[in-house]
């Protein structure tokens, strides 16, 4: 007969064991890193990994973006720890213009029109920009502990049948820019979450290791939060997601380029776009992105076909079970 017992919830005592393996497996990836800096937020995850390197007497040099024009939610946060744990911080405040600038490299370095995938990594880009320029030789990022322990508000709430299952998906198929950006920049790029031994252990977790509720909100990362709770002050270890295009600002692109054009100028460059390159534009930030991406790069139709590709932007697919396209962020493919 099939055992139709349903599994036993764990017991505190069975977090905390998990809590403290997952605290030794981080610390271990941090000491065993060369790092001497790291891109701040003031997050979560950012901030375990500065709390540990000065828990045991290294200082790392911390860089974050705060947009001028924009509202950097980060700052007050990165701000709190670097005074708490005696980090020097340096905040760069580029002006949305000079994102712009930036943006058409890029562009041609990651390949991409996406929106906010810029909007997110034009923030990492300027800070690995400054890291270059202090002389850093490597930067410790928070790359993939979202993906893992469930950091993302649609992913917390997932039922507790969909969640596992869905990391396991996110652990084959996630990519980070950091390293891209690193590397072109000369900057050694350290993702201590990407490391094998964590992301192993993150894929053998119970839906109860990653959810909880914490003063009447839904939290994700339960296990990160409690595992380094003693580390942090609490307004950091329960902080709540704030993507990257939000903590630095950068998220204020989005108006400046819905400003760059008129709807008449739009609706042309939608038509020509469709016509002669197969490339269907959704609105006008990514119009704005798409025409830096062919002033730098030929149109996805000219790329090598592969076995899936974008309906709407011709790009192959770097997997055939992607549902999200890396090139335009079209969703679902």
């Amino acid at each position: 007969m099939a055992n139709t017992m349903s599994p036993q919830p764990l017991t505190p005592a069975d977090r905390q064991g998990r809590a403290e393996h997952l605290r030794n497996l981080v610390v271990d990836q941090v000491l065993g890193s060369a790092a001497d800096g790291i891109l701040f937020s003031g997050g979560l995850d950012t901030s375990v990994l500065a709390a540990i390197a000065a828990a045991h007497g290294r200082r790392l040099q911390a860089v974050m973006v705060s947009v001028k024009e924009g509202t950097g939610l980060d700052e007050p946060f990165a701000r709190l720890m670097s005074e708490r744990l005696g980090m020097e911080l340096e905040i760069l405040r580029p002006t949305l213009n000079e994102l712009v600038d930036r943006i058409p490299e890029l562009i041609r370095l990651l390949g991409t029109f996406d929106p906010m995938e810029l909007r997110n990594s034009i923030a990492t880009y300027v800070a690995m920009e400054a890291a270059a320029k202090c002389g850093l030789s490597v930067v410790l990022t928070g790359d993939a502990a979202d993906e893992l322990f469930a950091g993302y508000s649609f992913m917390f709430n997932m039922s507790a049948e969909q969640l596992p299952s869905y990391i396991r998906h996110l652990n084959e198929i996630m990519h980070f820019t950091s390293a891209v950006i690193g590397g072109n920049l000369g900057v050694g790029v350290d993702s201590p979450y990407v490391s094998t031994s964590i992301r192993d252990f993150a894929i053998s977790l119970d839906y109860e290791d990653l959810v909880c509720e914490y003063e009447g909100k839904r939290f994700g990362k339960r296990i990160l939060r409690e595992a380094f709770s003693t580390l942090l002050p609490g307004e950091i270890a329960w902080r709540v997601k704030t993507p990257i295009e939000y903590g630095s600002g950068s998220t204020a692109l989005k108006q400046l380029a819905e400003q760059s054009m008129s709807d008449a100028e739009f609706e042309r460059e939608c038509q020509r776009a469709a016509k002669q390159e197969l490339v269907k534009l959704r609105d006008k930030e990514q119009c704005f992105y798409y025409q830096m991406y062919r002033g730098v790069l030929s149109p996805p139709k000219d790329l090598v076909r592969g076995e899936k590709n974008c309906p709407e932007c011709q790009a192959p697919a770097t997997r055939p079970d992607m549902k999200y396209c890396r090139m335009c962020g079209a969703y679902p493919i």
